[in-house]
């Protein structure tokens, strides 16, 4: 019978080759979202693994928002990168899946890329909220996850299960450093002061209908990590 402990998921960690990944008890993190989600996609699931590759800086320092209708833009190569990340981690998510399950514990593995209500911006299982959970970091005012090793340079997949997995120690740190740069960044005014006790606010309707116009952005990403880079300096 395998232990699912720290050595099980540094286990996975390099036979995925992942980054990061972090554990959150469906049953005992006191997340009433967390348990009410899971369980509408796999009832009775008790762990939920978060998987976690970089984004290289490489691509993300190429980002910008001054691209021509038609014109040759350096901020494309970002999306196939992203898309080759995505594949790695969908592979990667469903391996595990497939291990637990031969192992009798029923699991579904969540892609990079969640089913979303388009109209508010708001999947049906919330990696980031998840990720927090685990561990691996704190939710910024762009809306994304901040990590120590990456900062918001990530892509996330996700594994619901039955087994009941050890989970990773629930960071109380706060990576966001409330510099307002990706607000200051954000094209489309989407992002907004938030109210006290809000980790961040956004109009959900800025944000897609930016990106529906065909838009390259995740340029809030860019200003975060250019802002992190500084206070590392």
């Amino acid at each position: 019978m395998t232990k699912f402990d720290h050595n099980f998921l540094e286990e996975m960690k390099s036979m995925f080759n992942v980054d990061l990944i972090g554990v959150a008890s469906v049953t005992k993190s006191g997340s009433k979202d967390l348990k009410k989600y899971a369980n509408a996609l796999l009832p009775g699931a008790k762990s939920v693994v978060v998987l976690c590759k970089e984004i290289f800086q490489e691509m993300v320092s190429l980002l910008g928002t001054n691209k021509e209708v038609g014109e040759a833009f350096s901020g494309d190569y970002f999306i196939p990168h992203t898309e080759y990340i995505n594949g790695r981690l969908t592979n990667a998510v469903h391996g595990m899946a497939e291990l637990l399950r031969d192992q009798g514990y029923r699991s579904l593995p969540m892609p990079t890329v969640a089913p979303t209500d388009q109209r508010f911006l708001k999947a049906v299982f919330s990696y980031k909220d998840a990720a927090e959970l685990a561990g691996l970091g704190s939710v910024g005012r762009h809306t994304m996850l901040i990590t120590p090793e990456f900062g918001s340079r990530i892509k996330m997949a996700c594994l619901l299960t039955e087994a009941v997995i050890e989970p990773t120690p629930k960071t109380r740190k706060d990576y966001c450093t409330k510099c307002n740069a990706c607000i200051k960044a954000c094209p489309s005014k989407a992002l907004q002061m938030p109210k006290k006790g809000q980790a961040y606010a956004m109009n959900p309707y800025a944000c897609g209908t930016y990106r529906v116009a065909g838009l390259n952005c995740s340029v809030c990403m860019k200003a975060c990590d250019e802002s992190l880079s500084k206070k590392r300096a």
